[in-house]
């Protein structure tokens, strides 16, 4: 049996007993049309994850607390993602600017949430769901200067890609950048990903300080200019700090 067989399988038990309640080492089998022993094998596995657990009296299976802990886990993204979207509908208005709520994905910078001011005559690119270059992005500045040293030392393991001629792409420099981050409590990219666009982001902060999000606000250089970072930046702290709590 291949690896993507087992896993095919062992997936199928869950929905087996999902709909069954619980079931015996014969039944599965029956279910998926495989010897016993296959049955209790995958069985067996599910049940050191904490996904499936046995009863002692009729040794039939039935789904476990594990189950529970990893929708638990899907509903917390859900109530985050809606809770970054009121914060950043917020900010938007508060800047009339776009506003983003990015979390940190492996090296890069993922926004689960965005908005832009409606009195805009153009329309932003859409970033929910996507992935944005840690090192080119100040929300992926933002995440990366708060992480582990592991994070910081497999995205410099790589050459850093440009994208504009403001990209940072050697290692010191941009050590020196997330020092510089960790210091002040902000980020910026001035031009370093999108030719004439800027953006500025500040960390917002969980249980323990810990930082969960990175808020951004981002437009033309224009009407976010270099001169005006450090002040957008405290005010963009400020309205976080304030409205942030509910991603908690």
């Amino acid at each position: 049996m291949s690896a993507n067989q087992s896993v095919d399988r062992a997936l199928s038990i869950l929905w087996i007993l999902n709909g069954m309640q619980r079931a015996t080492v014969t039944e599965v089998a029956a279910e998926l049309e495989v010897h016993k022993s296959t049955a209790s094998r995958l069985l067996t596995a599910l049940e050191r994850q904490q996904l499936v657990m046995r009863q002692p009296t009729s040794q039939a299976y039935e789904l476990s607390h594990g189950i529970l802990q990893l929708a638990g886990s899907v509903n917390a993204q859900n109530d985050l993602t809606k809770s970054a979207q009121i914060l950043v509908e917020h900010v938007a208005r508060e800047f009339k600017l776009t506003a983003n709520v990015a979390i940190l994905d492996d090296i890069y910078a993922v926004n689960i949430a965005q908005s832009a001011p409606s009195e805009r005559f153009f329309t932003p690119r859409q970033y929910v769901g996507r992935r944005t270059p840690g090192h080119a992005t100040s929300s992926g500045k933002v995440l990366i200067a708060a992480a582990e040293e592991s994070v910081q030392q497999r995205l410099l393991a790589q050459p850093l890609e440009q994208f504009t001629d403001r990209t940072i792409l050697e290692p010191a420099q941009f050590r020196d950048e997330l020092t510089m981050v960790r210091e002040r409590g902000w980020a910026v990219s001035d031009n370093e990903w999108d030719n004439d666009m800027t953006a500025v982001a500040v960390p917002l902060l969980g249980v323990n300080s810990q930082v969960i999000a990175a808020v951004t606000i981002t437009g033309f250089t224009h009407d976010l200019p270099t001169e005006s970072f450090a002040t957008q930046a405290d005010k963009l702290s400020t309205i976080v700090q304030r409205h942030g709590r509910l991603l908690e």
